[in-house]
């Protein structure tokens, strides 16, 4: 299997995964998201304005964690390894995260911690896992997949570009892998911590060893 192959199927998977836990955020944390923090600062600003810091403050610790998560993961992009085995590193880590918070269930965690650890964990899947092929696809935030998508629409139909209808694809199927982690969350996890943690955990745990004990194909020579 291709490097670049299993760099899009973690990212689809890791989109699927992002949907259903924003699904459980929705229901259980007062329509609390953990990847569109643009929703989360209308939410705030809104009740910050109308009901006073009493109310509004409850957004804050997933906002402060999506910030320290994207921030530890930048650096740890840096690392000294080689892509894939910085790739597998990721994924691990990812698998760690997941594993903490379903055992956070059956804690008494209380939901301001546990709404900053999801935004941790937001923050590092959207900036370690986004690409589709060659394209760069947010796994959590739907807006610019949903601007680029149509942008790269028009371009394949009108200037004939077959590289934006490729990259429209890949949009695409990342806008549709969200939806159905959401759909999925809900309707079959009921979107309950402790069904939408191990099911992610069980996803991740077999993607890492299909990325783990896969062998890369050697690219090949053109003469």
């Amino acid at each position: 299997m291709e490097f670049s192959t299993k760099n899009s199927l973690t990212t689809l998977l890791q989109t699927f995964i992002m949907g259903a836990i924003d699904a459980y955020t929705f229901q259980n944390f007062d329509g609390s998201f953990v990847s569109a923090q643009t929703g989360n600062l209308v939410v705030f600003a809104y009740e910050l304005a109308s009901k006073g810091w009493q109310v509004a403050y409850i957004r804050v610790p997933v906002l402060v964690g999506f910030l320290l998560g994207a921030f530890i993961s930048q650096a740890c992009k840096h690392l000294k390894l080689r892509t894939s085995r910085r790739f597998s590193a990721f994924l691990l880590l990812s698998l760690v995260f997941l594993g903490l918070l379903y055992a956070a269930m059956f804690t008494a965690i209380n939901n301001l911690t546990m709404l900053f650890s999801l935004g941790l964990f937001s923050g590092y899947e959207l900036t370690v896992f986004n690409k589709i092929g060659g394209t760069s696809v947010n796994n959590g935030i739907m807006t610019g997949n949903l601007k680029n998508f149509a942008n790269n629409v028009y371009e394949a139909v009108f200037s004939q570009d077959h590289d934006a209808l490729i990259k429209a694809g890949h949009f695409l199927s990342g806008i549709g892998m969200f939806v159905l982690g959401i759909m999925f969350s809900t309707y079959f996890l009921k979107a309950t911590g402790t069904n939408v943690f191990l099911c992610a955990l069980l996803i991740n745990a077999v993607l890492l060893a299909i990325v783990t004990f896969t062998k890369e194909k050697p690219p090949l020579n053109h003469q």
